[in-house]
């Protein structure tokens, strides 16, 4: 009887945040009921591995690599043919080529011109032809053809990459604006998309 007494006054005298519960603590994770403290199973599971970074771009184009790139035929009527310098465009892209890829050999328009007469060869010859054999018989390792188009709303320059030695489609990518000054604008991050894979 004094046992149970004194069990009484040891109960009275705890404090209520030590009172009998089946609550996991620091000490006692898993309860005798096999319930566990959210934080304490969180804490016990490995973190998850950190994402790998993407690896970085591979420039499409390498060093000292041939590039031609082609007249784009400019697909656009009325107004917009007034407006749009497709011989512009050309020269924008080829400019941002090099200085995308500075160590790639980029032939000038004047350079195809030259190379094509050799060949008894004029641009509006290859209007037609399929621009890999176009850039095999300009001797390029890789050849940048497009088309300037209008669709809906907007203006687009339509660039596609190819090389001549498999005729395989490398990259493709495509600058558009509202007007021409927006697309013009838009150009040199095309070539940069185009470039890059």
């Amino acid at each position: 009887m004094r046992r149970l007494g004194l069990l009484a006054l040891v109960l009275a005298c705890m404090p209520d945040h030590q009172t009998l519960r089946a609550e996991p603590t620091a000490a006692f994770p898993v309860t005798w009921d096999g319930r566990a403290a959210p934080a304490l199973v969180a804490a016990a599971q490995p973190a998850p591995a950190p994402a790998a970074a993407p690896p970085p771009a591979t420039p499409a184009i390498g060093a000292n690599q041939l590039v031609a790139v082609l007249e784009l035929h400019s697909k656009l009527k009325g107004k917009d043919a007034e407006d749009v310098d497709a011989a512009y465009f050309g020269n924008a892209v080829r400019t941002a080529l090099k200085r995308e890829v500075p160590r790639a050999q980029v032939m000038t328009r004047e350079n195809v011109l030259v190379m094509l007469q050799a060949q008894g060869k004029s641009l509006e010859d290859c209007e037609g032809e399929c621009e890999v054999d176009t850039g095999r018989r300009l001797g390029a390792d890789l050849v940048v053809s497009g088309e300037i188009v209008r669709v809906g709303s907007k203006l687009k320059v339509d660039l596609r990459l190819h090389d001549t030695r498999t005729g395989q489609l490398i990259s493709g990518a495509a600058a558009s604006g509202k007007n021409v000054d927006d697309l013009d604008g838009e150009l040199e991050a095309a070539v940069k998309r185009l470039v890059s894979r």
